[in-house]
């Protein structure tokens, strides 16, 4: 049987926590997409904010197996300036083979959450299913917890959840 994926990136260790509680509710295997270049510090910030602004292709590494070979694939990574962070990008880009189920978590301060499963989409050539967006605070305090284990829930009610049609969505006013 195929194995299945939690992969993450996570600059200051929140999307991390995020993907350990999915992933070890799940039982599945998580893996970290790393940067190639430390992104530490003050110049660590301005990249960040300058590699989504210019849509910038980034260095990465990934240490999991080849997504051809997995069952279902969950990617989580945070909203930088309301994008999608770069290496999660970068890394879907070159991953756009990869035809298996494939849900999506995006992990925000405050907006562009939306617009970074609509991201995932573009570059998968297909949209996540199911996708969720979790506010930064909300894993911070715990209080994703319950999102997360619904989440879940919807994975292994339907371990093809990927391949279903997407349902539609609530859009904050502030994300519309």
């Amino acid at each position: 049987m195929a194995e299945n994926l939690v992969i993450f990136y996570s600059r200051t260790g929140t999307t991390r926590q995020a993907a350990e509680m999915l992933g070890s509710r799940l039982g599945w295997r998580v893996v970290e997409l790393r940067d190639a270049v430390s992104r530490a510090g003050w110049w660590g910030d301005l990249r960040c904010v300058l590699d989504n602004r210019l849509g910038r292709k980034v260095g990465y590494r990934y240490d999991g197996p080849p997504l051809d070979t997995c069952g279902s694939v969950v990617v989580m990574a945070p909203v930088w300036v309301e994008h999608l962070a770069a290496p999660m990008r970068s890394f879907l880009q070159d991953q756009s083979s990869y035809k298996g189920p494939l849900a999506a978590i995006a992990v925000m301060a405050a907006r562009g959450g939306f617009r970074a499963a609509e991201e995932v989409a573009t570059a998968m050539g297909r949209p996540p299913h199911p996708a969720m967006v979790l506010l930064q605070q909300q894993v911070t305090t715990g209080e994703a917890k319950a999102d997360l284990d619904e989440f879940a829930r919807i994975l292994q009610r339907d371990p093809r959840a990927g391949d279903a049609a997407p349902r539609s969505a609530w859009l904050s006013p502030n994300e519309a």
